[in-house]
């Protein structure tokens, strides 16, 4: 599921000038940082060491401390269940914060100077949002929108700020569960046609952020609206203008499926499941599992259907915590060796399936031995 908040973090790996004429950001080139942004969304693995030659080269600037903190969360979001990964996040996000209100302290006037201790505020309330630290998310929300408000009403051309203020006016309009005790603590009310007004100028008029906009004006689509024809638009620009970003054509492949295009959807899992970055990023691997095992089955390409649920298994033998069940994915097995003129063995499947701890494969497994003892 997506948060809201979590929007926010992205940014923190490219913050834009204010004035688009601006040849630098906190006194670091907007080219340099462009560049290396293309990269990080295109999953290049070796952008880490490039933040490490920026923090060399702009000792006294906030910009490398953020987007690495920016990065580490990334991460440690796709690998999901490596818990160093997280500690270190944690570290250097305190790093971050401490750098940015050092500078700006010294530069009180700077707008991309509150920005930035805004963004890195926000890139912890992004992480206990995650973890369920309710508590700490509202205080660290409260500071970090403040500042973002104030940047919008007084500069309304700083399209960045308004990406945060537009996920937190949709989510909040609409809260999905996870996202309640948040907004309760909050007492805030969001403005759904504000929230969109804000997330379209982001993504239209804001610099390093319109990529970020462009993905969660998606996520917003499908997850609060249920429009799956306007959520894949928005992630079909993105995958063209980076290509090599896993995590989007994953999820575009997932969109297809939803929307019953089921060969494009099980072509692109096949190529994002090729990929030798996939074992980096095991999150990414298991969506990409899931819709392949679903597509595959849809499609009637039953053999690879076959193949891919023995690949779920050894996926979540490996990582219990990924999406999908050992169940569902025996479930899909039975359907394909049915279709494949075996219903001896797709019949003893259904039956160890129903046996299983997965309620909604049982049930469904039920239902399919049913049919099966009535034909």
């Amino acid at each position: 599921m997506v948060s809201w908040l979590r929007v926010c973090l992205v940014m923190v790996l490219g913050p834009c000038s204010l004035w688009a004429g601006e040849e630098s950001f906190l006194g670091v080139e907007r080219s340099r940082i462009a560049a290396i942004l293309e990269r990080g969304y295109n999953l290049d693995l070796e952008v880490e060491g490039e933040i490490a030659e920026l923090a060399a080269e702009f000792p006294g600037s906030p910009v490398p401390s953020l987007m690495e903190a920016g990065y580490l969360y990334w991460v440690q979001n796709y690998l999901k269940w490596d818990e160093t990964m997280k500690v270190r996040f944690e570290e250097k996000a305190e790093v971050a914060l401490e750098v940015a209100k050092a500078y700006l302290a010294e530069n009180e006037g700077d707008a991309d100077a509150q920005f930035a201790v805004g963004m890195v505020e926000l890139m912890q309330v992004i992480y206990y949002v995650d973890h369920h630290r309710w508590w700490a998310a509202f205080w660290k929300t409260r500071s970090s929108l403040k500042t973002m408000r104030r940047l919008a009403a007084e500069y309304p051309d700083y399209h960045d700020a308004k990406l945060p203020l537009g996920m937190q006016n949709c989510y909040l309009s609409r809260p999905p569960a996870y996202l309640k005790p948040l907004a309760f603590l909050m007492r805030f009310k969001g403005d759904w046609e504000l929230g969109l007004r804000y997330m379209r100028e982001a993504r239209d008029g804001g610099l390093f952020c319109r990529t970020d906009a462009g993905y969660y004006l998606a996520e917003i689509w499908i997850e609060l609206e249920g429009d799956k024809r306007a959520a894949r638009d928005e992630l079909a620009k993105l995958v063209e203008r980076f290509p090599g970003n896993l995590k989007f054509q994953a999820r575009l492949a997932e969109l297809d499926r939803g929307l019953g295009k089921q060969v494009e959807a099980r072509e692109r899992a096949l190529e994002v499941l090729g990929d030798e970055r996939l074992a980096a990023f095991p999150a990414i691997e298991g969506e990409a599992l899931t819709t392949l095992l679903w597509s595959s089955l849809a499609s009637q390409a039953l053999e690879l259907a076959v193949e891919t649920a023995d690949r779920v298994e050894v996926f979540l033998d490996e990582f219990p915590e990924g999406e999908g069940s050992q169940e569902w994915a025996a479930y899909v097995r039975a359907e394909a060796v049915l279709g494949l003129g075996d219903r001896e063995k797709a019949v003893k499947i259904w039956r160890e399936v129903a046996k299983g701890d997965d309620a909604d494969a049982a049930k469904e497994a039920k239902r399919r031995l049913a049919e099966e003892v009535r034909d």
